[in-house]
């Protein structure tokens, strides 16, 4: 994959409504990296898109590539993005285009909690954001910044897990932190599993001694 084939997409495809790239891990050497220029002519000739999908390997997008995504973006609804951007400032920078996007997903990210509820409140058509793999904190308490009425925020801790390795050997792996937040009028619901915390600034000190009690049953952090 290189800019001049994201170009190329752009320049002959103009009816496009639903793109989606995955740059695989098996892939050794991609040499046309970071792909800024490739995404920013593709969103600028594919201006029916309504599904995007860019899913890349770190080092693939830059903070100015991830705020071309967001200028360029203004008819996307739904959006997947993996393992792009530097910093926070890609984030925001994004965040500030998108007009309509009602649903997000990220994946395998570095930025702050903070972040990401400046960025939610940012886009304002948004009903719907899920992240997996961030920069969490042990309890996610600054994603209380997102909080809104009917606005719901469920927080999952990062945990491990005793899988089957190779040789039949037990191997300990991690899971990443999740953050799943939506719209609802019906409230918060009452059928997550032990392991999501729902986040109120109302209800916040119950919550603090719940992540602190799972936290130490899943020995991930120390509190």
């Amino acid at each position: 994959m290189t800019n001049s084939a994201l170009e190329s997409v752009g320049k002959f495809c103009k009816n496009l409504k639903d793109f989606r790239l995955v740059l695989l891990d098996k892939k050794e050497q991609v040499t046309d990296l970071p792909l800024d220029n490739g995404v920013m002519a593709l969103l600028l000739g594919c201006q029916k898109l309504r599904r995007f999908g860019f899913y890349l390997r770190p080092g693939g997008l830059t903070d100015i590539g991830l705020g071309y995504i967001g200028k360029f973006s203004s008819n996307v609804r739904w959006m997947i993005l993996g393992y792009l951007g530097e910093t926070d400032f890609g984030l925001l920078e994004f965040s500030k285009g998108c007009p309509n996007l009602e649903k997000l997903e990220l994946r395998g990210c570095c930025f702050s909690e903070y972040a990401l509820s400046v960025a939610v409140l940012s886009l304002r058509s948004l009903k719907y954001i899920w992240v997996q793999g961030y920069n969490a904190t042990p309890t996610g308490f600054d994603l209380l910044a997102m909080e809104r009425p009917f606005w719901n925020i469920e927080f999952t801790p990062a945990f491990q897990v005793t899988v089957d390795g190779f040789n039949l050997e037990e191997e300990i792996t991690e899971k990443p932190a999740q953050i799943l937040a939506y719209y609802s009028l019906a409230g918060r619901r009452t059928d997550h599993p032990d392991s999501v915390i729902p986040l109120t600034l109302s209800s916040w000190n119950r919550q603090r001694q719940h992540v602190y009690e799972y936290c130490q049953r899943q020995h991930v952090y120390e509190y």
